[in-house]
């Protein structure tokens, strides 16, 4: 038989959200039945559940990577060492 999880007493936090996201936080905990801090905690845990995963196969590594890659292609494009000629091909100087 399974073990019943252990009941954790919440705390309470605070974020910064902006006005347009309340609203559409209030229109689909309210769809839901759910009082907005109900909604927003399950789909804060949903998440982290689903970042977990994501973790695990290494996709944050890659998204990170990414991330890094595509700065210093913008910083090489504001510099003038990557550009495009008028068929679109990228141009790379030295």
């Amino acid at each position: 038989m399974p073990r019943r999880p252990v009941k954790e007493a919440r705390q309470q936090y605070s974020v910064m959200l902006k006005p347009s996201t309340v609203k559409e936080l209030d229109r689909m905990s309210e769809k839901y039945g759910l009082t907005r801090s109900q909604f927003m905690g399950n789909l804060i845990e949903t998440a982290l559940d689903e970042a977990k995963v994501m973790e695990g196969i290494g996709l944050f590594k890659m998204v990170v990577l990414g991330d890094k890659v595509l700065k210093k292609f913008k910083e090489a494009v504001a510099k003038g060492k990557v550009s495009f000629d008028e068929e679109g091909e990228l141009e790379i100087k030295k």
